[in-house]
Order: C-alpha cells, then structure tokens, then sequence
C-alpha cells in the first residue's frame, strides 16, 4: 500500500538504518504526544471536580 506507518518508520530507523538516535527521539515524542494532552486532561478534570465542590 502506498500508506506509511509510524511503527514501520520506527521499524526502519531501529533495525534496517541503525539510526538509534533519531528513533529513539521519535519515540520519546511519540510519548509526549499521548502524555501531554492526558496531563492536560486530567487538569481540567481536576479544575472542574474542585469548581464544582464550592
């Protein structure tokens, strides 16, 4: 297929590349990119939980 997958660029940079760097630094913001908003989420729950105690 002409789709490229994420895990299969991570895939090529780790085994068939040996760029370990760059795919270690791809994982750590792929990461991020679930533990940012989920950390920024559980904020807002926690806003609204104490706005609604007053």
């Amino acid at each position: 297929p002409q789709t490229l997958m994420i895990g299969r660029v991570l895939w090529d940079e780790f085994f068939s590349n040996n760029d370990w760097p760059m795919a270690a630094s791809v994982a750590v913001v792929m990461v991020l990119m679930i533990v940012v908003p989920l950390a920024y989420f559980n904020k807002l729950q926690n806003d609204a939980a104490t706005a609604g105690r007053s």
